[in-house]
């Protein structure tokens, strides 16, 4: 669908511009200007497809407005129609060789006018789609493409951001169409124009520069990520197979991508960088993409590649959930544990988890593994209690987790599927979860709560700490933050925020877990502080599940390490 047409009318008579307005009502986006530098103001930042141009106004007539404009080059293809109460031959000889596309003579024929700007805007938009469109696959071709990439540029003077032009090239292609012929050639193009085009967002141009060569335009990518995947989606949508006239076809592609303002600054040179980056993704293999900027190119390939090992990690099984002990020193027993996912790898090391849940949130992967950490941290609670430990598991929810539309059927179908009783199950939620809607928010966790999960805020202290929060939502739990824990012996304002922590939860009724223990005289301070369950390396570390039930199963004073 094309956009609607730009229409400028331009005369120092208002009352003439009020009911040329009406007689164009409909017809495109009208702006009015009431003096020739005001049209040209307008004519620069809307580039309008007609310009109704008076000729007698004070200070610019129209004749001077028309020769600014036709001298423009991003202007030149507007159509300009002069509109005049003069009759003489000459006015419209010289407007005719200023470049002017018609005449209007006043009094105007409303009717005439309507359709003569529509004749303009019908044949201005012929020509174009000759001049700026390819004509096998109605794409923009590279002289429109590179138009959007200037206008891209300039707006970025009043709206900073970040531009991606990509270049796609079909590396199979010419073989295909030399062995098939051109038929299927411009066939297999088509499709792969279509292709393109689905892979774009509202703001993104999808060209094809020539051959089989073709462009986009990326402004809708915010950061270097989001070219990465979309450039891995332009591949993955080119190499699906192709079928024509019941024959199957499958075409390779490779991209390269340049960014503004990462590596060029202009429209010429973006263009450049983006075919140099794109030689060097054929050098590297068959379906490649790569960034001009070297370094760029690394870390992005890298963080994609960990995202698609991490994808078939959670697809197969190779994530492992390990348990960290909550001791109750004074009890001499475990209480609880938390759930915390591991990522081993084949030589036997762990990828940290501050390495792959922030990419697990920015991916949405974050959703489906945590579904399998509550999954496995609540069978493993179950199968626990049958061996008669009576303690509970917490897992950690994401903001990304909480806010999705399934969270609250996930929790449900966890504790059924295990056959789990109030109380065994604790979520563990950031400060952050708990500035969003807090009415929402609290409602939602009133009703897990009416089935029996407790709900903890972790780390606390550390992010939107609120007295306003901890008052209106229902809570069970304070984590005390490991940062503030760690430092307590050596730093007095560390002690005393963790002694007001604890003063608050006691005030609201609510109970209390120190993370970081780390040594005896962590547990003892806090002890003497108030603080009854901890849980830290001076205990226990993170363990499997194996490991952890023998935890479970030793002798009282081995587990509380005192």
């Amino acid at each position: 669908m094309l956009d609607l047409p730009i229409i400028l009318l331009v005369d120092d008579q208002v009352s003439d511009l009020r009911v040329l307005g009406q007689a164009l009502e409909g017809l495109g986006d009208v702006y009015i200007a009431t003096n020739g530098s005001t049209a040209l103001q307008l004519a620069r930042k809307y580039r309008p497809e007609v310009i109704l141009l008076d000729i007698e106004m004070p200070f610019m007539d129209g004749y001077s407005v028309c020769e600014q404009i036709k001298a423009d080059p991003k202007l030149a293809h507007a159509a300009v129609i002069f509109v005049t109460s003069h009759q003489q031959t000459e006015n419209e000889l010289r407007g005719l060789k200023l470049g002017g596309a018609d005449f209007l003579h006043k009094p105007i024929n409303l009717p005439v006018a309507r359709a003569r700007v529509e004749a303009n805007i019908k044949h201005g938009r012929a020509v174009r789609q000759l001049a700026y469109y390819d004509s096998l696959t109605n794409l923009p071709n590279r002289t429109l493409l590179m138009d959007r990439v200037s206008q891209a540029l300039e707006n970025t003077r009043e709206r900073p951001a970040r531009i991606g032009l990509l270049s796609l090239d079909l590396e199979n292609f010419k073989p295909l169409n030399d062995a098939e012929g051109h038929a299927v050639g411009d066939a297999l193009l088509q499709e792969v124009a279509k292709r393109l085009v689905g892979c774009c967002a509202a703001p993104d141009t999808a060209a094809r520069a020539g051959g089989q060569r073709f462009m986009m335009l990326a402004l809708s990518c915010q950061t270097l990520d989001d070219l990465g995947h979309c450039a891995q989606r332009v591949l993955d949508a080119v190499g699906a197979p192709i079928m024509i006239a019941n024959t199957r076809y499958d075409l390779i592609g490779n991209v390269g991508i340049s960014v503004f303002p990462d590596d060029s600054d202009d429209a010429r040179t973006l263009h450049e960088h983006a075919g140099a980056a794109l030689y060097q993704a054929r050098q590297a293999g068959r379906g490649e993409y790569r960034f001009f900027n070297a370094s760029i190119n690394d870390s992005v390939r890298a963080r994609h590649q960990m995202e698609r090992d991490l994808r078939d990690a959670l697809d197969n099984g190779r994530l492992e959930v390990f348990y960290q002990a909550k001791v109750n020193p004074r009890l001499h027993r475990v209480v609880g544990v938390e759930a915390l996912v591991r990522w081993p790898q084949a030589d036997g090391s762990m990828i940290p988890p501050d390495r792959f849940i922030p990419l697990a949130e920015a991916s949405g992967l974050i959703v489906p593994l945590g579904e399998y950490v509550l999954d496995e941290a609540c069978r493993a609670v179950s199968q626990w209690r049958a061996q008669g430990h009576a303690i509970s598991v917490s897992v950690n929810i994401s903001p990304a987790q909480f806010h999705h539309r399934r969270f609250e059927d996930m929790i449900q179908q966890a504790m059924l599927r295990n056959d789990l009783m109030a109380g065994q199950l604790e979520l563990e939620i950031t400060e952050g979860v708990l500035a969003g809607d807090v009415d929402q928010t609290c409602r939602l966790l009133e009703r897990l709560r009416a089935q029996g999960v407790r709900i903890s805020v972790d780390d606390f202290g550390t992010g939107y700490s609120s007295l306003a929060y901890l008052k209106r939502l229902p809570l069970d739990v304070l984590k005390i933050d490991q940062s503030f824990v760690r430092q307590m012996l050596d730093h007095p304002r560390d002690a005393a925020i963790v002694e007001t922590i604890i003063q608050l939860a006691h005030a609201l009724d609510l109970q209390l877990i120190a993370e970081g223990v780390e040594t005896p005289e962590h547990a003892r301070l806090l002890q003497r502080l108030g603080c009854e369950v901890m849980q830290g390396f001076w205990y226990c570390r993170p363990l499997p599940r194996t490991q952890m039930t023998e935890y479970l199963n030793a002798p009282p004073t081995t587990v509380t390490g005192l």
